[in-house]
């Protein structure tokens, strides 16, 4: 399945809503704010047009994919696994920043977003973050398809 994307932000989701509620963040903004201390405004809003207009374009492919093959339901992973091998389906959230899964328990999310190693380790990722998203960035601009359209648009 095709999923809607913001490269920079390293976000990926198959609900066009999630992606829509991404670009209007504050964690999207403040992105763009960073890569704007490190390259020219216009070449940020060219970005931010980018990643817009791409989504469209995978949202029109998948409503061609949808009319073309219709919606077949996807198999189950589960689907042969008995009650002999022990396993429970789950609700979990994966905190990236620790790289840990935690059920989906109100109790032990908030614990677990407030305990100490979770801001320290948040603190870490996102300095790391603002790194990658700059690179990205200049890795999506530096491909030669995109610095035409960047040219033309500074134009």
């Amino acid at each position: 399945r095709i999923q809607f994307a913001c490269s920079v932000c390293k976000f990926r989701s198959l609900d066009e809503e999630e992606l829509q509620r991404h670009l209007q963040s504050k964690f999207h903004r403040d992105t763009l704010r960073y890569i704007g201390t490190k390259l020219p405004d216009r070449t940020v809003q060219f970005l931010q047009e980018y990643i817009v207009n791409r989504n469209r374009k995978i949202e029109r492919r998948r409503q061609e994919l949808t009319e073309k093959e219709g919606n077949k339901p996807r198999a189950d992973p589960f689907k042969g696994i008995g009650q002999e091998h022990f396993f429970k389906r789950i609700e979990a959230a994966h905190c990236l920043a620790c790289d840990m899964l935690i059920p989906a328990q109100g109790t032990l999310l908030q614990r677990h977003l407030r305990s100490a190693e979770h801001n320290r380790s948040r603190r870490l990722a996102a300095e790391q973050f603002r790194k990658t998203s700059l690179h990205v960035a200049k890795s999506v601009l530096n491909n030669k398809h995109i610095v035409r359209m960047l040219d033309r648009y500074l134009q």
